[in-house]
């Protein structure tokens, strides 16, 4: 009877030392746990937003690239104006007057004294006044 007077038996509604530990165990774990889980959302947040932002760089590159593409294909229209052009102003300067013919020309309207060219009217009245000495003379 050792046992109903409060013997060597422990009471059966106390835990143990071992139950104690493990509780003990138990509850840092579901701290661990949570602590993880904890982490692992805020991870979770870090990473959306940097894939947010990476989707938004993306679209500036994109509208940029397109920008950047417009503005080629408006400089390549550009220089093949400029080159059509270019190949104009060549065809034209073969056909131009280059400018030794230019001197020559000069050369030629200087030796020619527009000074001394007379009108059909004058030719016929010199040629009147010197029949007229002829006869005189005659």
């Amino acid at each position: 009877m050792p046992q109903l007077l409060g013997g060597s038996q422990k009471p059966q509604n106390q835990p143990t030392a071992a139950e104690i530990t493990e509780g003990r165990k138990l509850s840092e774990l579901s701290e661990r746990t949570r602590l993880l889980e904890e982490r692992i959302k805020q991870a979770r947040e870090r990473v959306q937003v940097i894939d947010e932002t990476n989707i938004t760089k993306v679209k500036e590159l994109r509208d940029s690239i397109n920008n950047l593409n417009e503005e080629m294909s408006s400089l390549r229209k550009s220089l093949d104006d400029i080159k059509e052009v270019v190949r104009r102003i060549a065809k034209d300067m073969g056909s131009t007057a280059r400018l030794s013919d230019v001197r020559v020309l000069e050369k030629y309207i200087g030796m020619l004294d527009v000074t001394r060219l007379v009108t059909k009217d004058e030719v016929l009245r010199i040629v009147k006044d010197e029949i007229s000495k002829s006869k005189t003379k005659k």
